[in-house]
């Protein structure tokens, strides 16, 4: 879908997932490292639990499908070079601290001015304006400061993160759409680039707005819930054991609740388990109404059920029985489940210096226009395609190349 455009990726951790969502769309994104690697190669874990820039499995996923180069960019060498790379480039993405791209002479007024149409997209922690711009964060920091971490966890106890880099791939994905929408501009409108900020900040705001909206419409600030669904007006529980693992129920309210439930109900009195529901009129129950007994008895029926088979044996019977029932699923399960297999969506990535290949998540989506997206190329290794764009695509010599590998700007 992307075919045709260039990309420089600049990004550490922090906006790596733009560039691997740029390139699953079918960009030719070239990863720009320091030389001797990327700090994320030595993000663990690693292949067969050996520690090698080569082998991080962190590495691997969020930057399958790329190219990759090494160049130091601050020295006016590898910054000249960096210049005859962006003319014949589209998009830069870049995570470095504010002020920082301007100060060795590659900041958007400059890379405009050798190529009027390059987007440059900044991914920062709190993005290029405002009296936070030069703060340093971490997906832990961001979490925090943007609200998510206050919503996750047990009540009275510490709050938790969400993992993995939650806040990275936020910033990542708004990254790559505003991307996306400057190049529209670009080739349907202005003919011209621009300068695209993110903050990652503002990525884990904008997801936790309806808590946004409820401060300042309520006045409520919402407190975590652990295994509980919570509303003004009503709290169950939303998450059971069963026998090897868990299963999501949702005792609602309402029409689709109510019939929700009359369908979980006949399925626990066909089973023989007795209890408050066999004394329910559930054609009027309101749930929110409901005293703290009944939702305790409803919660220790529903125990007894889901504790008498497993993940796969309560989804098949729920299924049956039109019950909104389902699995928890660990990683397994997922590369296993059935209607991502049927959708061809997990693909193996051949790793020939590892003699072997590695599943992947395939498409991003499907289109009727365009083939479905399958990373063609593994990440690639350090300096991997130095020969191919500096040689190949800028014309240096095998001898220049090799003296800027050695003077360490390469």
């Amino acid at each position: 879908m992307l075919s045709g455009l260039r990309v420089l990726d600049l990004a550490n951790a922090t906006g790596s997932f733009c560039g691997y969502l740029l390139a699953r769309l079918g960009a030719d994104v070239v990863k720009v490292e320091e030389p001797g690697g990327d700090a994320a190669r030595k993000f663990g874990p690693f292949f067969k639990d050996s520690p090698d820039p080569e082998k991080s499995l962190y590495w691997f996923a969020y930057n399958v499908g790329k190219k990759g180069i090494t160049l130091k960019i601050d020295p006016p060498e590898g910054r000249r070079i960096f210049e005859r790379l962006v003319k014949n480039t589209d998009i830069v993405i870049e995570t470095y601290p504010v002020g920082y791209m301007d100060s060795i002479g590659l900041g958007y007024q400059a890379l405009s001015a050798i190529n009027p149409g390059i987007i440059l997209t900044s991914i920062t922690p709190f993005g290029q304006t405002g009296p936070y711009k030069h703060y340093k964060s971490s997906d832990l920091v961001a979490m925090a400061t943007g609200g998510m971490m206050a919503l996750c966890g047990d009540p009275g106890k510490p709050p938790l993160r969400l993992n993995p880099d939650h806040a990275y791939y936020q910033a990542g994905t708004n990254a790559a759409l505003g991307t996306l929408i400057a190049n529209y501009n670009r080739e349907m409108i202005s003919g011209k680039g621009q300068h695209v900020d993110v903050s990652m900040h503002d990525s884990i705001v904008r997801e936790n707005n309806m808590w946004a909206y409820r401060w300042e419409f309520l006045h409520t600030v919402p407190n975590r819930a652990g295994n509980m669904q919570v509303r003004e007006d009503l709290r169950t529980r939303l998450i059971y054991p069963c026998r090897d693992g868990f299963v999501v129920f949702y005792v609602d309210t309402g029409r689709v609740g109510r019939r929700d439930l009359k369908a979980l109900a006949q399925w626990i009195h066909d089973e023989g388990i007795e209890g408050v529901l066999d004394r329910l009129n559930l054609d009027t129950f309101h749930a929110p109404a409901a005293s703290d007994e009944v939702l305790k008895g409803i919660t220790n029926q529903i125990l007894s059920l889901t504790g008498r088979y497993t993940k796969k044996e309560l989804e098949e019977k729920a299924a049956k029985r039109g019950v909104m029932l389902r699995a928890v699923k660990d990683i397994q399960d997922v590369l296993n489940y059935e209607p991502l297999a049927f959708r061809n969506f997990f693909v193996d990535v051949e790793h020939p210096e590892l003699s072997t290949s590695i599943k992947f998540p395939g498409h991003l989506f499907k289109s009727s226009e365009v083939q479905d997206d399958i990373p063609k190329r593994r990440a690639p290794r350090i300096g991997e395609h130095n020969k191919e764009v500096y040689c190949g695509e800028l014309g240096l010599a095998e001898q220049e190349l090799a003296r800027y590998q050695c003077s360490g700007i390469i």
